[in-house]
């Protein structure tokens, strides 16, 4: 598909070729309308024709276009061109997310939640919108140089409540293997917890700077996201944090019911990690006997060999002591003889031990009791006689002092997070949990540090659009931008001229001032059609707009002379005021013969005088035939418009008049 240097719609000039999807090339292009730089998606000529395609291409710009999200690439326009489809979207001259792993392997884990998290926060608008992405991949993640992402390529996205038949074959199932969910690897539904899985998976390739599943065919690693449990991150890259590997094996779990159920739920996860990043998320506890289950336990009396003990677990017995072996027939006989004594004396010893234990076991009842209460009396006696202190203000300290100062008097502090502020430096504290001056008998203050002033790198913006420009340096990086609207003669209307910074770092929200082209001051004109009129109304009419306008000439017969044939703008173009504007107009040469009747009886010739001027020209005599009999005289003339003539008789005039040819 050879599109360079052509222009789709009459406005997109294509410039060069950037990208290329299953079914799309993605090129730079220039629009000419708003003077700024797009990205247009194509569709590939082999798909163009194809319905089902054409559908999902469609599909695609219609559920982007419908989200609003600084993580999602936005789509000005969609249209159709002489049979090619295209979509413009928002320009990113930057690297994907997976340009970023191959380039620079493992993430840190502040960086994998940073980034996970902007995914995430777009997966959140476009499932409350009803769309699920079905391709997330690093390949469709942009990252600028800032580290902000974008998810584009909504190529094979569905709305999530539309009625749709199921696609059971995986051949047919359209999205990137080894970022699967097991549902859609089996050709089965999916829906947002699918997208959530998928992030798990590129979670787990920036953490670990791997795939959890690879094989020779896309078949294999199909089946292995349905079967098979993945290493652990932590277990690759030991320096994964406990709550990051937490997150992304609950993400890839097979079952969508034991995996995260929303995006926000996955944020919130996120942020707990990204504030606490040494410790875990609070987990379930898991066990082969849930807490609460109904559990058959047997009662000790009802054992018949008191040397089994019960195993809760397997309901089964173990033995305690070695195996019993049967007694020789001599010892047995000799036993016989000495039953009745030896079953006396084993009775004794059973109710012996019986009460032993019972007095055992009620012992240690009243110890135990005792302890518990003389702990929680005790308890109770101290935090009555605890005095309420009131909490000091610490904001503005820096927090390895106020530990220490704070530890003296009793007082623990405990960082719960840490932000950037650019009124605290790096280690003071922002704010505090309780309030400076609230009573407490709990010596425990929670605090917010400042992680100091966030340093962000100034893009340079020179010579491009300021629309663009207000979208990275606002909205992307926090910049306030102070815009100066310049007239130039050389830079194009909305052009940014300088920047104040550029390709160096300054503070979150700091002022950048721009100068912006606002062209060459000259007012638009809107072209009038002057087709049809006469010159000189033309002219009048163009002039009056602040055109300039230059008249050249053209035969046709069918026109009367004078009349404006053609116009070098066409009605209702935009134009500069003082642009130079020709207009053709109708001339062609009519020869004509004039009879000026009432000459006074008795002139002779030599008295008479005629004078001519055509089309405005100078009055100079002509030749003319004069009858004395009927006292008059005729002339012939050529021009073009209108011409005059003045008839003198011995000086005096007779006749002036002006007449059309």
């Amino acid at each position: 598909m050879e599109l360079i240097g052509k222009i789709l719609a009459g406005r997109y000039e294509i410039i060069e070729k950037i990208g290329e999807g299953g079914m799309a090339y993605v090129f730079k292009a220039r629009d000419n309308l708003l003077n700024r730089y797009v990205a247009i998606k194509v569709l590939k000529d082999e798909y163009s024709k194809d319905e089902v395609f054409v559908k999902r291409f469609r599909t695609e710009a219609q559920s982007a276009a419908s989200l609003i999200h600084p993580n999602i690439v936005s789509v000005f326009d969609v249209g159709e061109d002489k049979g090619i489809s295209y979509i413009v979207m928002e320009l990113l001259e930057s690297k994907t997310l997976k340009d970023y792993i191959q380039e620079k392997g493992a993430l840190s884990t502040e960086i994998t939640l940073k980034i996970a998290a902007q995914i995430a926060s777009a997966l959140e608008a476009a499932h409350k919108a009803h769309i699920v992405h079905r391709d997330i991949k690093p390949q469709n993640i942009i990252l600028n140089q800032n580290l902000v992402a974008k998810v584009t390529d909504f190529g094979i996205a569905k709305v999530a409540n539309a009625t749709s038949a199921t696609i059971t074959s995986f051949g047919n199932t359209m999205g990137s293997v080894h970022y699967f969910s097991p549902e859609h690897a089996k050709g089965g539904y999916t829906d947002a917890k699918s997208d959530l899985y998928s992030l798990g998976v590129v979670m787990y390739e920036m953490a670990t700077g791997k795939l959890p599943f690879d094989a020779e065919s896309a078949v294999s690693v199909a089946l292995k996201h349905i079967q098979e449990i993945p290493v652990e991150p932590k277990e690759i890259n030991p320096s994964v944090s406990t709550a990051l590997n937490q997150i992304i094996m609950k993400a890839m779990e097979k079952s969508t019911a034991t995996r995260y159920q929303s995006a926000t739920e996955m944020l919130t996860d996120i942020s707990i990690a990204l504030a606490k990043p040494t410790s875990g998320l609070v987990a379930r506890p898991q066990s082969s006997i849930e807490a609460g289950d109904t559990q058959v336990i047997p009662v000790l009396s009802d054992v018949e060999d008191e040397n089994l003990v019960p195993n809760v677990r397997t309901r089964q017995s173990s033995a305690r002591s070695a195996a019993y072996t049967p007694p020789s027939k001599d010892v047995k006989e000799s036993e016989d003889n000495n039953d009745s004594a030896r079953a006396k004396a084993e009775q004794a010893a059973k109710k012996k031990k019986k009460t032993i234990i019972i007095v055992t076991i009620c012992a240690i009842v009243i110890i135990v009791f005792g302890a518990i209460s003389g702990y929680f009396i005790n308890k109770i006696i101290q935090n009555g006689k605890e005095e309420e202190i009131e909490i000091p203000d610490i904001k503005g300290k820096d927090l390895e002092k106020a530990i220490q100062e704070l530890a003296e008097k009793g007082i623990t502090v405990e960082q719960t997070s840490a932000e950037y502020n650019s009124d605290y430096k790096e280690g003071e504290i922002i704010s505090q949990k309780p309030e400076a001056g609230t009573l407490t008998k709990e010596k425990k203050i929670y605090v917010v540090v400042s992680k100091g002033t966030k340093m962000v790198k100034v893009t340079n913006w020179e010579g491009k659009n300021i629309t663009s420009a207000k979208y990275d340096l606002e909205t992307s990086l926090g910049f306030v931008i102070e815009q100066e609207n310049v007239v130039s003669d050389t830079v194009a209307e909305g052009i940014i001229i300088s920047q104040e910074y550029k390709d160096e770092e300054r503070p979150y929200g700091s002022k950048i001032k721009v100068k912006v082209s606002s062209g060459d001051g000259k007012k638009q004109v809107v072209v009038q059609s002057v087709v049809g009129m006469k010159s000189s109304e033309a002219k009048e009419k163009l002039e009056n707009d602040g055109l300039v306008v230059e008249i050249q000439y053209a035969e046709d017969d069918s026109k009367s002379n004078g009349t404006v044939l053609s116009q070098s703008y066409r009605q209702n173009e935009v134009v500069k005021e003082g642009t130079k504007i020709v207009i053709t107009v109708n001339r062609r040469l009519i020869n004509k013969s004039v009879t000026v009747p009432g000459i006074p009886a008795g002139t002779a010739e030599s008295d008479i005088d005629v004078k001519v001027s055509v089309d405005g020209g100078a009055l100079n005599s002509t030749r003319f035939t004069y009858d004395a009999n009927n006292n008059q005289l005729t002339f012939t003339i050529n021009g073009y418009e209108k011409f005059s003539y003045t008839v003198t008789v011995k000086g005096k005039e007779i006749i002036t008049k002006e007449e059309p040819f």
